[in-house]
């Protein structure tokens, strides 16, 4: 089977990414044939698709009336996206199309290209995009469902986009205008029963298979710990992950804690550390993937503290697989993976005080961590192992391909 896997960004920048790269790995190690389309970056690694990706655009960079404007034409339409990939499509003739993160630098609009080629098309909901313009349901520091039922218009009344009437306003036309186009999909993939029932509630209702994210499975190793072993946090720095509830939690505890990760809340974040001293926090910025095992590995706990509906995290999955304890909110599709009191301990979403107990719990009985991360790395291997998500991925396209309804 030649099979097209589409994602905006071709190099690693976040959880999506991780399942892109992942699956194509996955595929061609079961004896598929993986091409890509994207978009060009100086970061990209090497594919022989690449002289057919999409010029590279930066929203955040844009100046001038000109610029906004061919950017909104991107958001919106997709022209050059589509251009590109119809000349891809012309050489490759692949037989199935699985899109990932599409928006905004490619276009949903894309999929009527993929359709016009007679390609049948598979989307995996990495978050909520068709459900709310702002991606997140999350929006002042808290979840918000205003969109519910296509009312998109919400959008642009908040400012749910970087706090801008003009940046929400395009968003909600974007939500509205793509709508239409996400019923020609064939069958959507949503990594958590979370996400699948919030979309149900929402309004938004199409063929939709639950196929959960996977990690790779080293032996189960439970790492030594040193006497003073910190706590880690990683992943991107922005509002909806929780790092200024963790500080909060974290203050007079005999613990440091490592933050790992960039983003835009990265100095407001480290302005608090250094106003709550007692929380002994360093801040270690991005790493790459074999400094950040070690580090992880060597860590006493890992913290998830989000205050958004988190989909399938990776984060989870990560610290499960390297025999390390999680402590992590109720919130999103989490409880489906760190089952508390069984595979991690669950505190209740943006409670500084309820955190800071289950911290406490695993600092003073480290044999309950021990315990939780060797049955974290069972419920791994039984639910979200590579082995099986391969099988659930290609019985999907078998499916999509013959036509037949989900089984």
């Amino acid at each position: 089977m030649k099979i097209l896997l589409v994602n905006k960004f071709f190099f690693s920048f976040g959880g999506s990414e991780t399942a892109f790269f992942q699956a194509a790995s996955l595929l061609r190690g079961m004896g598929h044939e993986v091409i890509f389309f994207s978009m060009a970056h100086p970061k990209n690694l090497e594919s022989p698709q690449a002289p057919y990706f999409v010029s590279r655009v930066d929203f955040e960079k844009m100046k001038g009336w000109r610029e906004w404007l061919l950017g909104v034409k991107r958001i919106l339409f997709g022209s050059d996206a589509r251009a590109k990939l119809d000349e891809l499509l012309r050489i490759e003739k692949p037989d199935i199309a699985h899109l990932h993160n599409i928006y905004h630098h490619i276009s949903p609009a894309i999929i009527g290209t993929l359709k016009s080629h007679g390609i049948p098309v598979v989307m995996t909901l990495h978050d909520y995009k068709p459900i709310c313009p702002a991606y997140k349901l999350f929006t002042r520091g808290r979840t918000c469902e205003k969109c519910r039922r296509s009312r998109f218009f919400w959008c642009f009344l908040k400012k749910c986009v970087k706090n801008s009437y003009g940046k929400s306003l395009v968003c909600s036309l974007e939500a509205a205008l793509h709508r239409a186009v996400y019923w020609r999909v064939d069958r959507f993939i949503s990594p958590s029963l979370f996400l699948l029932r919030k979309a149900r509630e929402m309004g938004f209702a199409p063929e939709c298979t639950y196929i959960a994210n996977f990690t790779a499975l080293p032996p189960f190793e439970p790492p030594p710990r040193a006497a003073e072993a910190p706590i880690v946090f990683f992943g991107r720095l922005v509002e909806e992950k929780g790092v200024s509830l963790l500080i909060t939690a974290l203050s007079g505890l005999p613990v440091s804690c490592l933050i790992i990760g960039d983003g835009p809340e990265k100095k407001a974040l480290q302005a608090q550390a250094s106003r709550t001293p007692d929380a002994r926090i360093r801040f270690l910025g991005h790493q790459p993937f074999p400094a950040l095992e070690t580090i992880i590995r060597r860590a006493c706990m890992v913290v998830v503290p989000s205050i958004w509906y988190e989909n399938n995290p990776f984060a989870v999955m990560e610290a499960f697989a390297m025999g390390v304890p999680v402590v992590a909110a109720r919130i999103g599709g989490i409880p489906e993976l760190v089952i508390d009191g069984e595979t991690g301990l669950l505190f209740k979403a943006g409670d500084s005080d309820d955190l800071r107990a289950k911290v406490t719990a695993l600092l003073q009985y480290p044999e309950l961590g021990q315990k939780l991360a060797a049955q974290a790395y069972r419920h791994l291997q039984l639910h979200f192992s590579p082995g099986a998500h391969g099988e659930k991925l290609l019985r999907l396209y078998r499916e999509v391909l013959a036509g037949k309804p989900p089984s």
